[in-house]
């Protein structure tokens, strides 16, 4: 009988360990409705096996060394959120859940948006679980609005209390909680998601996103597109410009030729005559010439004679 009743002991003992073990919270702020097959709505619904994870660093020491080691490897890693990491690298593990909604219901009840904060719950005297050490991230649709390295360790309220970027959650439709507990070398996922009641978007970019998230893509795009105008802008600008010199070219090259030609007929006049001069002694001397030497000859003929006088 001694022997039955500790038996029964460490069989309860052993129920509570496993209890603990798998049940850490979920989101209470917005609220979230479970699925009907949910038999532990606090419990991770997927694992990742830091072996397989491609990481380099040691995974088996202190809940802070763990997360530490992650931290380091996961800034010389090519993910660029947590998200990412979890979508690529993590295997469901509860019926019926999934890395968008956990055992969340994505139909359930919209939820009018926090007003401040973005609350976790384990119970009414715990939010993470303190041991439970790692990063977490709050998304609105496409959008991060919210990341922390170590959240158990970050936020120790009951419930822990993410500062979220509302404003740039306006005009979503859907916010999900992820959070990667690295306590131990198999990495624990929790996913729960909220519909959100209607809100109209501001425009407001959030400091949290990230390349490849819808923030950075409208960012970018928006970038891309005021570049693109910037460089139509600037082409049309420069090509006006190049039109117009060319015509200001062309304008000065026929005053130019104008006022040339005017003192052309004035200044040139004489040494007109002077080139005249050799070219009427060409003809000359190659044709015979007679109205054209008549003039240039009628002079060097006086001059000949008077030369000849004087001998």
């Amino acid at each position: 009988m001694v022997a039955s009743t500790k038996s029964f002991s460490a069989m309860l003992a052993m129920t509570a360990l496993a209890v603990g073990v798998s049940g850490h919270g979920y989101m209470t702020e917005p609220a979230v409705t479970f699925l009907s097959s949910s038999t532990d709505n606090t419990q991770f619904i997927a694992t990742i096996e830091s072996s397989a994870s491609g990481f380099s660093g040691t995974f088996s020491g202190s809940p802070a060394d763990n997360t530490a080691a992650f931290t380091t490897a996961f800034k010389s890693s090519s993910y660029t959120s947590l998200k990412e990491l979890i979508n690529g690298l993590a295997t469901v593990t509860v019926t019926d859940a999934t890395l968008t909604c956990g055992s969340c219901d994505p139909a359930e009840t919209a939820q009018a948006l926090p007003a401040t904060y973005v609350e976790w719950s384990h119970s009414s005297t715990e939010g993470f679980t303190s041991s439970h050490e790692g990063p977490c991230e709050v998304w609105c649709d496409d959008v991060r609005v919210f990341q922390d390295d170590d959240c158990a360790a970050d936020y120790t309220s009951a419930p822990a209390e993410m500062p979220y970027d509302r404003d740039a959650c306006l005009g979503s439709s859907t916010l999900t909680f992820y959070w990667l507990a690295l306590h131990s070398s198999t990495w624990q996922v929790y996913v729960n998601c909220a519909p959100l009641e209607t809100t109209t978007s501001t425009g407001a970019v959030s400091s949290y996103a990230v390349s490849g998230s819808s923030s950075g893509t409208s960012t970018t795009s928006t970038n891309s597109t005021s570049s693109t105008g910037s460089s139509s802008y600037n082409f049309g600008t420069n090509f006006a410009t190049s039109t117009s010199a060319s015509t200001d070219s062309s304008a000065s090259t026929t005053s130019t030729t104008t006022t040339t030609t005017a003192p052309a007929s004035t200044t040139t006049t004489a040494p007109a005559s002077t080139t005249a001069t050799p070219t009427a002694t060409t003809a000359s001397t190659t044709t015979d010439a007679p109205a054209t030497t008549s003039a240039t000859t009628t002079t060097g003929t006086s001059k000949c004679s008077v030369r000849r006088r004087r001998d």
